[in-house]
């Protein structure tokens, strides 16, 4: 048997028989829920439906995240409905995140967000899921979130937004067009001494309902406090649109996610 067969029939068992997710890895998981209100339809023939925001990040660790493939799907216990999608590991970040949206969720249910990750240089294939009560995300409730698999090694201790209104015209011709410029503080975890985190990398993407995947944001460095300031823009951004931010920060060989949700005011 070849070593790369021994690790993949090893990885596949471990994933298979656990009931939740491993987060030392060889993928880290973190799963949030949250709850909002989407239209569907225009003018009179508008329509408010609940539903539900299932976030799921994943880290590469112990295998470098280049020449990866990942699909993450997630089910209900009970029901037909489901989602899919595909992607990879940031080979920077080391992560990939993946948002998915439910309408009228059924309440009283399980959901199961299975995620399969093929690192193909060096033949490796991972499966494993996490389970967790489905948000009960209704009309009149719509502010649940919950976080408890994601860590608090990294935090968005706030994020402010300034609207501004700008000339692209050319030639004497005047052209203007809205831009948010959303800015985003990122600290260390609480119990974690901010040496592990100054002069590390942490980046800032974002996700706007409609997106299929997180567009990068900023990047920089955290302090000799363990905190970074980051700022991007969104141009001609949607008035009244929910906006996921997610940043992610790296200490020691890790890179930790947290994401933050905001209405966006422009």
């Amino acid at each position: 048997m070849t070593t790369a067969l021994a690790i993949l029939i090893g990885l596949t068992a471990a994933g298979a028989s656990s009931a939740s997710a491993d987060p030392g890895g060889p993928v880290a998981p973190s799963l949030d829920q949250h709850c909002a209100v989407q239209n569907s339809g225009s003018g009179p023939m508008t329509i408010a439906i609940p539903v539900d925001r299932i976030t799921l990040n994943v880290e590469s660790v112990g295998y470098a995240p280049a020449n990866s493939t990942i699909t993450a799907f997630y089910t209900i216990s009970g029901s037909t409905k489901t989602g899919t999608a595909t992607g990879a590991f940031d080979t920077a970040r080391k992560n990939a995140t993946f948002n998915f949206s439910m309408s009228n969720p059924p309440p009283g249910t399980t959901l199961t967000v299975t995620y399969q990750v093929w690192w193909h240089d060096v033949g490796v294939y991972y499966s494993n899921f996490v389970s967790a009560p489905l948000a009960p995300c209704t009309l009149d409730n719509t502010t649940y979130v919950d976080a408890s698999t994601w860590n608090d090694y990294v935090t968005v201790a706030g994020v402010s937004q300034r609207c501004e209104t700008v000339d692209i015209g050319v030639g004497g011709r005047h052209a203007y067009i809205r831009e948010d410029i959303v800015t985003v503080n990122v600290a260390h975890g609480s119990s974690y001494w901010p040496s592990w985190y100054a002069g590390r990398s942490v980046w800032v993407d974002y996700w706007i309902v409609g997106q299929k995947t997180y567009a990068s944001g900023a990047s920089g460095v955290f302090d000799s406090d363990g905190k970074a300031t980051l700022s991007f823009v969104i141009t001609a951004p949607t008035t009244g649109a929910e906006l996921d931010v997610l940043a992610s920060g790296q200490a020691g060989s890790r890179t930790f996610p947290v994401h933050s949700w905001a209405t966006i005011a422009c």
